[in-house]
């Protein structure tokens, strides 16, 4: 054989090697048991929180299991109950996403037969997972796989609960709507002191809260809040009570 080819196969796996320890990082990172208020794939939210279990879990657990398969189950307390068993495959896109398929779904308990019925109904792909870390837990957020996105979307929401959590510091002057879609909405937003420009901004997120729906406005990097009540069909950009 001569050098070069040698050399070739040297490189070439050299970078398999590095490109399966990634993977094989990226797995050990989630592999393992945690602790969950949800059974993956059966109860009906948009998202999943764990935390990762560091002593016995009587509650609901998820496995996640380095042949690429999970276990997502409960306790089972008593027979006249109805448990829940989900299990399936997952496989991890990247560091930052999984995607979780749901194979089977396991009904204990004599009064499961409603379920039992509907058995079909969870098992299916579930689609992708933002990983969200914070500290010792994990946030699977449903994601379009695009990093950019999800980061800005984390963004978007921790500005949204900040705004509620300080709403006090603005104004509001209620207008009026008959919009169809949020862009018709803000339209009708009307700045009467003319301190700011909304014109070329652009909706890049949107929250139903309590009775009301919040919108960000942004425009290159300056962001606007708008208000709007579907009940009494008003709207109200937020005016920060600190402005000049």
């Amino acid at each position: 054989m001569s050098k070069s080819v040698s050399n070739y196969k040297t490189v070439f796996f050299l970078i398999l090697n590095i490109f399966f320890s990634i993977i094989s990082f990226a797995q050990a990172d989630i592999v393992g048991k945690w602790k969950t208020k949800d059974i993956i794939g059966y109860t009906n939210v948009k998202e999943y929180s764990l935390s990762k279990e560091k002593e016995p879990n009587y509650g609901r657990r998820l496995t996640f299991k380095l042949d690429g398969t999970f276990l997502s189950n409960e306790p089972i307390q008593c027979p006249n109950g109805c448990t829940v068993f989900t299990s399936g495959t997952y496989a991890l896109d990247d560091n930052d996403h999984i995607r979780i398929i749901v194979e089977d779904v396991r009904f204990v308990g004599f009064y499961c037969g409603m379920q039992r019925s509907h058995k079909e109904e969870y098992v299916k792909d579930l689609g992708v997972f933002y990983i969200y870390k914070e500290g010792d837990s994990i946030r699977l957020i449903p994601s379009n796989g695009v990093l950019q996105d999800d980061k800005d979307k984390m963004l978007y929401t921790e500005m949204v609960d900040t705004f509620y959590k300080d709403w006090k510091k603005y104004d509001y002057v209620w207008k009026n709507s008959n919009g169809n879609n949020p862009e018709e909405i803000i339209n009708d937003c009307v700045n009467l002191n003319k301190e700011v420009d909304l014109s070329n901004c652009k909706v890049v997120f949107s929250r139903r809260r309590g009775d009301g729906e919040f919108y960000i406005l942004r425009k290159n990097e300056e962001f606007h809040y708008v208000i709007y009540n579907p009940y009494d069909k008003k709207v109200s950009l937020a005016y920060p009570k600190n402005r000049s």
